[in-house]
C-alpha cells in the first residue's frame, strides 16, 4: 500500500493561532497543547474511533490518544451514553450518589491492594493527596522518587522529571523542573536512579527514618517506555515494608495499559496505595487514590490528612468510568489489545531495520516509545535521555503530511510517551505502518 505525503492545510489553524496569542499567554490554553515542531497547538474538529479531523480538514490515524486518556478511542458509544445519563439526571455535583459508591467497589474488586478509594479530579490532585496521606501515616515528610519520573504539577514531587546532564551518581541534586517552586522544599525530596538496587539500598539506609513514601511509575511511559525491573521492583517493596515507608505506584498513566489491574496485576507487586487517572474514565477527568484501609485511615472525615474539592468524583465521569470498566472488563479486551501492540511495535522495528535510522520502538501494553538513536535497551533516566532528539524531531515533522498524528512536548529531555487504542483495528494500523515507511523513508 503506497501513501503519498501531501503538505496540510493549515489556514485556519494559523488564524486561529494568532487569535489565541492575542488573548492566551503563549497562544495555549495548556503549556502541553503547543506542539514545538508544528510551531503551534493543533486544533482538531471531531474525533471518532482512533481518528481526528482538524479544522482544515486534515484526517489523522491517532497515536496521542489525548496523552493517554482516551484508550478506548473517541466518541465510544458506551462513554457517550454515559455522559448522557450524567446530563439528565441534572448535572449531580459536590453530592454522593449510589454510582460513586458502585464505583468504588469494582475498584476495591479489580485492583490488587485497594481495599478503599478516594476520588479526585486529576492526576496532580491524586499524587498530592496521596504524599500528604502518607505523610499523615507515618509523620515523616520526605519523598523518595527516581530520576525522569513524573508524578505532576504540584510543588513537592515537580523535581528531576528533567535532570541536567550529570555524571551517574546515587543521590541525584534536586533540580526543580518548573521556575516558581521555593528552595525550601527540595529538602524534602531525595532521589535516585531508576532500577538501581545499590543505590536503592543506600537510600533507604540513608534517609529511611525520615522518608514518608516511595513514589514511581512501574512502568515509566514518561520516559517513553521504561518497566521497573521486576526484582528489583521485588527489592523496593521489601525494603519499605521493613521501614514502614508508604509505597506508592503512580499509575496515572501506566494504569489500565497492560491489565485491569494495572501495574500491580503486571508485575505481582502490591504497592500501600496507588494513583489513577486517565484511562480510569476514558477521557472524561476523573482520578482516583487506592490503598490498604490502613493507610487510607488517615484520610478525613476519618482522619487528618484533608483531601475534597467541589468538583471530585464529578458524577459524568463516574458514570463514564463505570462503562469504562465495563468495556475493560470484557473477556478477551487485554487479550487482543496486547496482541495488537505487539504487531505493530514489531512491524515498527521492521521500518527501523529496513531504512537504516538508528533506534528502537518499546512498547509494553497499549502505549510505546521511540528512543531515536539509541539501539541497546534502556532501563533509566540517564540512558533515555542520549535519544537523538534532532533524529526525533524530523520523525514527528513528516507524521502530520503522512496523516499520522504524534503529539510531542518538544522537551529534549527523553522520548515522549505515544500508544495505541481499542478502537485501533488491524486495518487501522497496516495503514497506519504504510504511512510509517513513507516517514522513515523520508528521515533515513
Amino acid at each position: 500500500m503506497t501513501i503519498t505525503p501531501a503538505l496540510i492545510a493549515e489556514a485556519q489553524s494559523v488564524a486561529l493561532f494568532n487569535r489565541a496569542k492575542a488573548v492566551t499567554t503563549g497562544g495555549v490554553t495548556a503549556a502541553g497543547r503547543f506542539n514545538p515542531v508544528l510551531g503551534r497547538p493543533y486544533y482538531f474538529e471531531r474525533g471518532d474511533g482512533c481518528r481526528l479531523w482538524d479544522i482544515d480538514g486534515n484526517e489523522y490515524i491517532d497515536f496521542s490518544s489525548s496523552n493517554g486518556a482516551s484508550m478506548l478511542g473517541f466518541n465510544h458509544p458506551a462513554i457517550n451514553e454515559a455522559a448522557q445519563k450524567a446530563i439528565e439526571l441534572g448535572t449531580i455535583t459536590t453530592q454522593e450518589t449510589e454510582y460513586h459508591i458502585e464505583l468504588a467497589e469494582r475498584l476495591t474488586r479489580i485492583l490488587p491492594g485497594a481495599e478503599r478509594v478516594r476520588f479526585s479530579n486529576t492526576g496532580t490532585e491524586a499524587t498530592m493527596a496521596a504524599v500528604r496521606i502518607a505523610r499523615a501515616h507515618t509523620g515523616r515528610e520526605k519523598i523518595l522518587k527516581f530520576d525522569g519520573h513524573f508524578h505532576g504539577m504540584h510543588d513537592y514531587v515537580l523535581f528531576n522529571a528533567h535532570t541536567p546532564e550529570r555524571v551517574y551518581e546515587h543521590f541525584v541534586p534536586s533540580f526543580p523542573d518548573s521556575a516558581g517552586i521555593p528552595k525550601a522544599l527540595k529538602d524534602l525530596v531525595v532521589t535516585i536512579p531508576f532500577n538501581d538496587a545499590e543505590a536503592l539500598e543506600d537510600a533507604i539506609d540513608v534517609y529511611g527514618h525520615e522518608i514518608a513514601a516511595v513514589i514511581l511509575e512501574p512502568i515509566s511511559y514518561n520516559l517513553g517506555t521504561i518497566p521497573a525491573n521486576r526484582e528489583w521492583l521485588r527489592l523496593l517493596r521489601r525494603l519499605t515494608e521493613d521501614a514502614g515507608i508508604v509505597l506508592i505506584f503512580d499509575e496515572v498513566l501506566a494504569g489500565f495499559r497492560t491489565a485491569l489491574g494495572g501495574s500491580a496485576e503486571y508485575f505481582g507487586v502490591t504497592p500501600d496505595l496507588s494513583t489513577w487517572a486517565k484511562a480510569l474514565a476514558a477521557g472524561w477527568p476523573l482520578a482516583a487514590i487506592t490503598g490498604s484501609a490502613e493507610v487510607m485511615s488517615s484520610l478525613n472525615p476519618v482522619g487528618g490528612a484533608v483531601v475534597s474539592g467541589t468538583y471530585t468524583g464529578h458524577l459524568a465521569a463516574v458514570l463514564a468510568s463505570l462503562a469504562a470498566l465495563d468495556v475493560m472488563s470484557a473477556p478477551g479486551f487485554y487479550t487482543d489489545l496486547n496482541a495488537k501492540g505487539e504487531k505493530f511495535y514489531a512491524g515498527v522495528q521492521d521500518l527501523f531495520a529496513k531504512h537504516g535510522v538508528p533506534g528502537h520502538i518499546r512498547g509494553i501494553g497499549a502505549r510505546f516509545g521511540l528512543y531515536f538513536g539509541i539501539n541497546d535497551e534502556v532501563t533509566d533516566y540517564r540512558q533515555a535521555r542520549k535519544f537523538d532528539a534532532d533524529l526525533n524531531n524530523w520523525f514527528l515533522s513528516q507524521t502530520a503530511p503522512n496523516g499520522l498524528h504524534f503529539h510531542d512536548f518538544g522537551t529534549k529531555a527523553a522520548p515522549m510517551h505515544y500508544g495505541i487504542t481499542a478502537a485501533h483495528t488491524d486495518e487501522d494500523l497496516a495503514e497506519a505502518l504504510a504511512r510509517l515507511d513513507n516517514v522513515f523513508a523520508a528521515i533515513s
